[in-house]
């Protein structure tokens, strides 16, 4: 899973499912770990906030945790995240590898031969912004469930 899918997935919900809110002020990762004043169990997510090399989502225990050793005043959040939105993440992830780049892009169709393009239609009122056709769009429906106002 990529956490930082997972990230902007939380952030555009406006839900992150915070269970718990450990407010570590200074904290002193070393040799890629957490202090063990951090009771983080493992399979857990959680967000580190206030760090300059380790801001965002990680997953304790995995391999991929991705911790660089600093030491930072911080805030770290300890999440709870359902497992079916986990899937649908994960859903997200192989469609961006598959579909992200040209879903992202202007064009709505194009031909070759006698080339010819249509630019996908204007969705402000401004007419300048092409619509979402980003996993945002496309995942709308499933993430709605977990969505908060706000």
């Amino acid at each position: 899973m990529d956490a930082t899918m997972l990230e902007q997935v939380l952030g555009s919900i406006h839900n992150w499912f915070v269970r718990d809110t450990l407010s570590v002020g200074e904290c002193a990762i070393t040799n890629g770990t957490l202090p063990a004043s951090v009771p983080i169990p493992d399979g857990v997510w959680y967000r580190i906030q206030g760090s300059y090399l380790n801001d965002g989502m990680h997953l304790k225990g995995s391999e991929d945790e991705g911790l660089a050793d600093e030491t930072f005043s911080g805030t770290i959040t300890t999440h709870v995240i359902p497992r079916p939105l986990l899937a649908v993440v994960q859903e997200i992830c192989d469609w961006q590898q598959a579909q992200g780049a040209t879903a992202n892009g202007p064009y709505q169709s194009e031909s070759f031969g006698g080339y010819s393009y249509t630019l996908r239609g204007n969705s402000s009122s401004s007419g300048t912004n092409p619509p979402s056709t980003g996993w945002r769009a496309v995942f709308a429906g499933r993430l709605s469930q977990w969505r908060k106002l706000g």
